[in-house]
């Protein structure tokens, strides 16, 4: 009997010693993990070199949508735009992007944080040679997945055999400019009906 107490009270010493080992760690990995789901420096100066860096804005975003994050981007103590996590349906899953949109109603850059689109395929939405393809974009209406060169400012050609993943890429950049027209101008937006040339195409 005087066993099973002794075996009983070095586990609950050695329970008690894991429990506060473990809140320990959780403080020293705190900070870190907050500035983890932050955007980095280097994505920072990609999408919005005239940055220093970005802040929390105290904006109420819906669980379900897709803006997953928003944040001001600053130099010194000038906000000069807007930062957001977007997230948008890829042809294998979710995309989750980064959109930067200036004070200057322009999409100033736009970079893919995470995929699981096609290799050699959808995956290029996350080439520079595609995503490049939205800077300097206007923000201020709704833009268009086209498959042929561009010919309006508002027209984003689509990668070749790609065509869902580059409209999620659309769609994405699309419901960032949403969000900053509506909860920080406080403008309407026009939504775009979707054509049969937009709805039949689903090639990744």
């Amino acid at each position: 009997m005087k066993e099973n107490f002794k075996l009983g009270g070095i586990l609950l010493v050695i329970t008690m010693i894991a429990g506060l080992l473990l809140g320990f760690a959780n403080d020293l990995t705190k900070e870190a993990i907050i500035e983890n789901s932050k955007i980095s420096k280097e994505d920072l100066n990609y999408i919005m070199p005239t940055a220093e860096k970005i802040q929390d804005m105290d904006v109420e975003l819906a669980e379900e949508g897709s803006i997953k994050e928003i944040y001001e981007a600053v130099n010194g103590s000038d906000v000069v735009g807007y930062v957001l996590k977007v997230t948008s349906k890829g042809f294998h899953g979710p995309v989750d992007f980064v959109v930067a949109i200036s004070n200057d109603d322009k999409v100033s850059g736009v970079k893919v944080l995470a995929h699981s689109e096609t290799p050699g395929l959808g995956a290029k939405i996350s080439e520079d040679k595609f995503i490049s393809r939205f800077k300097d974009k206007p923000a201020t209406g709704l833009l268009e997945v086209v498959k042929v060169t561009p010919n309006k400012d508002i027209e984003v050609e689509a990668i070749s055999g790609a065509t869902t993943s580059s409209k999620a890429s659309v769609t994405a950049v699309n419901e960032a400019i949403t969000f900053y027209l509506e909860n920080i101008k406080g403008e309407e937006v026009e939504q775009k009906e979707e054509t049969d040339a937009d709805t039949s195409a689903s090639a990744n």
